[in-house]
């Protein structure tokens, strides 16, 4: 069970700050700096990305060691409470998961944000009359930070309000409970838990709304592929056509 918890915060974790990696790199990628832009790169980026996930696993190691199953007084059956067990473990996994998950992921995707989209506007002013392939490329780049906001926006409120929700459900539980309220306790819990996956399972949905670019890539692709099936399947049955039958065999007496 402790493994369990940690995976799921692990993942949670990692996922919103690998989203805050990507705003950093959309702000370095839209600097007019050239030192700022080299740090837009592959090189940084395969660096960052094991980097961040190394960190998220030292900071929620503590979960397997510390994390233990709590014992409902009322029901005298072990519930598990993403929360913790009853005491000052709980109070520091509950900070500790406010401020790495909810708080700084957040704070980090709204400030490289609205950086980019200031240097953005910046370059706007400079260009005065771009050619056709500045217009088409500020077109994209426009497009790709719509659709990096609109997914910064989801994913700040959905963990900020697991974060929120989950103190508010860990101060609850802390009190002494009946059979109805630990049932509501853990209702609340479940709805909360899955309030938080929203931002990842939605990621691919609020692109394909937010941005008409994605849109076009993606009608691409979905042509691309129609037009490969039966391609494939035209050149199985011309090789089937033009394979000589099967010669029988004749027994030699």
């Amino acid at each position: 069970m402790q493994d369990d918890e940690f995976e799921v915060y692990f993942c949670r974790s990692t996922a919103f700050w690998l989203i805050a990696l990507a705003c950093a790199d959309r702000y370095f990628c839209s600097s007019s700096s050239a030192n700022r832009r080299s740090w837009s790169s592959i090189r940084v980026a395969s660096r960052a990305i094991p980097l961040t996930i190394l960190l998220n696993f030292l900071v929620y190691i503590h979960i397997p060691i510390f994390f233990r199953l709590d014992i409902n007084p009322t029901t005298l059956k072990p519930v598990c409470y993403s929360t913790g067990p009853i005491g000052p473990y709980r109070s520091f996994l509950t900070y500790c998961n406010l401020i790495i998950y909810g708080i700084c992921p957040s704070l980090c995707m709204f400030v490289f944000g609205i950086l980019t989209v200031r240097h953005i506007n910046q370059r706007r002013r400079v260009h005065v009359a771009p050619v056709t392939i500045t217009e088409n490329r500020q077109r994209n780049e426009r497009q790709i930070l719509r659709m990096l906001l609109v997914q910064v926006a989801v994913y700040s409120v959905t963990g900020i309000a697991f974060s929120v929700g989950i103190i508010i459900t860990a101060v609850i539980t802390s009190q002494p409970l009946n059979v109805l309220q630990a049932a509501q306790a853990n209702l609340a819990n479940a709805i909360i838990g899955v309030f938080s996956l929203v931002g990842p399972c939605l990621s691919f949905y609020l692109f394909t709304l937010s941005s008409r670019l994605f849109r076009k890539e993606l009608k691409r692709l979905v042509c691309k592929v129609n037009e490969h099936v039966p391609q494939s399947q035209a050149d199985q049955r011309g090789t089937t056509a033009i394979r000589p039958p099967k010669q029988p065999t004749i027994p030699i007496t």
